[in-house]
């Protein structure tokens, strides 16, 4: 698969996550058993400066920013006196977009003991400063209650990426947070930033919250040994949120059964997403095809998407295996040709396979993808 092709790949899954057809299947949340690597404890004081956090927007069209009206900031200033002496990670925006999304994000890589394509666990003890008071009302929902806060980790650096959707484009993330209380693969929820404070029954001023939180998804590092955490806010209330985050403090832990791949799947449809590799076309493929020019048999090479497939150190494609069955239940292996993280969707792979001639006709047929013999989820494709 050539640059190019990536590109087209990457343009493609855009889209698709954009206009939020793509169904992420239910997560296999696991446990540890016996621990082949060592749990990683990173703490981050924001007293301390920014570490290494950087912060991000995301939920907004940056062409309607005009004049600062979202006033987004993201910067280590001193704390309230409130809240005490020294300086957190101030993170401040008006969601005009009702759907604004805060973030800071940190990437922890082999030197602090991430293992290539080993899965974790991962726990948050986050300290943060709100003055949203609890159970008030406001434009859209409550300015405590209406705004989730929500922790993760991803084997992708999370990115805001403009989808240049209709009338002005909009940032949406590379990784899937899921929007407002909803939980999603790179970040799930916490619960709000309401403070605690009954509204209106004291002055409005910040208040330190301590929360513990464990990540509902298992995460594998990538094949460099990464991982990125992201912590941030998803907003339903309309008008300015502004928090200050004190600590965050992370557990690695390492388990001993990795998640089952599983395929991307078109929402609503249980169809695979998949496309020809050369054309990009979408179903039906046929087996072999007159505009493959660029092998001599002819045949369709198929991508298909899926994550949870970060292969370790030193393994290769002979990793990842890829069948089909028919309605006989008849089975076909597809030979795997090429495996590639998607540009700027590093959690996604693209699985290029080789259809072989036995499929010529058999119309939907179910395909799934196995990572060292555990085999993901089924999904449709179909060949004629």
């Amino acid at each position: 698969m050539n640059a190019q092709s990536n590109s087209k790949h990457s343009e493609v899954l855009l889209t698709i996550v954009s206009r939020q057809i793509l169904l992420l299947l239910a997560l296999l949340v696991l446990t540890s058993d016996t621990q082949a690597q060592q749990t990683i404890t990173v703490s981050f004081d924001f007293r301390n400066g920014a570490q290494g956090w950087e912060a991000g927007f995301a939920d907004y069209s940056p062409a309607t920013d005009k004049n600062d009206i979202y006033q987004l900031r993201g910067e280590i200033r001193n704390l309230p006196p409130e809240v005490g002496p020294g300086t957190g990670f101030y993170l401040q925006g008006d969601n005009h977009s009702d759907d604004l999304f805060m973030f800071l994000k940190r990437r922890i890589i082999a030197a602090e003991g991430i293992v290539a394509g080993q899965p974790y666990q991962v726990r948050f003890d986050l300290a943060f400063a709100s003055n949203a008071q609890s159970g008030c009302v406001g434009v859209g929902g409550s300015p405590g209650d209406g705004v989730t806060l929500k922790a993760g980790a991803t084997p992708a650096e999370p990115l805001a990426l403009l989808d240049r959707s209709p009338p002005f484009g909009l940032l949406r993330m590379n990784v899937e947070k899921a929007n407002q209380v909803q939980g999603g693969l790179a970040a799930s929820t916490t619960g709000s930033i309401a403070n605690g404070v009954p509204c209106g029954s004291a002055p409005v001023s910040y208040v330190s919250i301590q929360r513990t939180h464990q990540h509902t998804s298992i995460v594998n590092a990538n094949s460099r040994g990464e991982l990125w955490l992201l912590v941030g806010t998803d907003s339903g209330f309309e008008a300015l949120t502004a928090l200050y985050f004190q600590r965050i403090n992370v557990t690695l832990t390492p388990v001993s059964v990795p998640p089952a791949p599983a395929l991307l799947i078109e929402q609503n449809t249980g169809r695979a997403v998949a496309l020809e590799s050369v054309t990009l076309l979408s179903e039906p493929f046929p087996v072999t095809s007159g505009r493959n020019l660029f092998s001599s048999d002819r045949r369709t090479r198929l991508t298909l998407f899926a994550y949870y497939l970060e292969l370790k150190n030193g393994e290769d494609a002979s990793a990842i295996t890829v069948q089909a069955e028919d309605s006989q239940h008849r089975f076909f292996e597809l030979p795997v040709e090429g495996v590639r993280e998607v540009p700027k969707f590093d959690w996604i792979s693209a699985v290029t396979v080789r259809l072989p001639d036995e499929l010529a006709g058999v119309g939907d047929v179910h395909v799934k993808v196995s990572l060292r013999g555990v085999a993901g989820n089924q999904a449709l494709v179909s060949i004629n």
